[in-house]
Formats: C-alpha cells, sequence, structure tokens
C-alpha cells in the first residue's frame, strides 16, 4: 500500500536550513496499524504530511497504492487524498460553524453523492459512534471526547482505506483517549489502514507494529503484539 525509499525533506528560508527527515525508508501493507513514535522534533508529522499527500519530499519516493504519488501534479494528489485518506488531528479541526452532521457529511459533498446517499451513511456512522443525539450540535456545544469521537467519524464517513491519525490523543483525558483508542481500533479491525503519530507508549502499545523516528532517521521498527497484524507487504 505504501512505500517509502530514501525519503528527505529539507526546509530551506533565506537564512536556515532545517532537515525534517534524512534518507527514511518504510512500508506498511494494507490493514496495518502502525504508530510512529519518536521525540518532539524528529519528524514525526512531516513524515505524516508526506504519507498525506499535503506536502512534498526534497528527495527520495513515495508509492501509493503503486503510484509515485510524492511527484503527481497537485490535482492529482488532491483526488487521492479524498479518496483514500482520512485525517485524525490533535486539536480535532471541526468546522465550528458547522453541526455534527454537516461536519461528518462534508468530505461526502466533494464525492459527489446524492443527498439520500449521503443521510444514510452519515446516519450510519452517527450510530456506529453512538453520536446521533448530538447531530444538531455545534463542535463548542461538544466535550473534548465527543468533538475526537465526530472528527474520527469524519475521517472514515467515506470509507477511506487509510487513517492518519497525529496525536489524536493528546488533547484528551484518559477516559477519552482510551474511547478513541478504541474507534481507531475497531476501524482497523475493520480493514481500514491507520497510521498514528503518538508520544504515548501505553497508546502505541494499540499498533500491531511501531516505527519510531530520532533526528529525522527511522531507527528501528517494532513488531507488538497489539491491536494491528503485519501483513504481507505489496
Amino acid at each position: 500500500m505504501i512505500r517509502i525509499s530514501n525519503l528527505t525533506k529539507v526546509y530551506r528560508t533565506e537564512n536556515v536550513e532545517t532537515v525534517a527527515l534524512i534518507n527514511a525508508n518504510l512500508r506498511v501493507a494494507p490493514g496495518e496499524f502502525v504508530a510512529i513514535t519518536g521525540p518532539s522534533g524528529s519528524g514525526k508529522t512531516t513524515l505524516l504530511s508526506i504519507l498525506g499527500l499535503l506536502d512534498t519530499p526534497t528527495e527520495g519516493e513515495y508509492y501509493f497504492f503503486g503510484e509515485e504519488a510524492s511527484r503527481c501534479p497537485e490535482k492529482r494528489r488532491a483526488d487521492l487524498r479524498r479518496d483514500n485518506i482520512g485525517f485524525v488531528f490533535q486539536n480535532f479541526n471541526l468546522i465550528n460553524e458547522l453541526t455534527v452532521y454537516e461536519n461528518i457529511e462534508l468530505p461526502l459533498l466533494y464525492l459527489g453523492l446524492k443527498s439520500s446517499e449521503r443521510k444514510e451513511i452519515v446516519m450510519d456512522t452517527m450510530n456506529r459512534l453512538r453520536m446521533t443525539p448530538r447531530r444538531d450540535h455545534f463542535p463548542p456545544q461538544l466535550s473534548g471526547g465527543q468533538q475526537q469521537r465526530v472528527a474520527v467519524a469524519r475521517a472514515t464517513v467515506g470509507r477511506q482505506r487509510l487513517v492518519l491519525a497525529d496525536e489524536p490523543t493528546g488533547n484528551l483525558d484518559s477516559r477519552n483517549g482510551e474511547e478513541v483508542m478504541t474507534l481507531l481500533a475497531q476501524m482497523n479491525e475493520g480493514g481500514t489502514t491507520v497510521i498514528m503519530v503518538t508520544h504515548s507508549e501505553e497508546y502505541a502499545s494499540w499498533a500491531g507494529r511501531q516505527v519510531r523516528i530520532f533526528d529525522g532517521h527511522v531507527v528501528n521498527e517494532d513488531i507488538m503484539m497489539g491491536v494491528g497484524s503485519v501483513q504481507e507487504l505489496h
């Protein structure tokens, strides 16, 4: 599903050059649950941004379902994101002016589905995540855990094959953090590939594999006895 080879990312300003990733190599098979760990500033979020086609590498290759995606025109990259990738962020990134229903429905509007199709999918998603009673609430009226549940629903409502989660439990207490991790694990058990950046060793242990990054280098990959399982690489 994912193969990156000798990936390097350098950020340059007029006076400063910052190397965020150095010759990173990684493969992720369909259906895996991978946790990316490492200290702050190690390159975790940069790697996630490249995997999500939100950023491009300075050097190296990124193959997504066999296609060298990092060098594609922006329209093609946008189509790949829309059709395949869902994002879950630490700060939820919900639209405060939209209701729970409308936030979850938003990706389906971009897919061009009919109103009746959108309603059926959104209602099913809300029922599964126990958010139906909150359908007409706005994000500021929800707790942090509820907002993250809406964010997870939005990330998966289009049946995306890959979910990228950047510190999804970072702003939550332990109870809500456990709930969000359970949702991610359930998605993974249903066949969705999950790649999660986290500082938490406890939450990283939920993954089938841990990838550690230090100073821009992928320094090790540990197979864990977690929820995910390492499958044959394609």
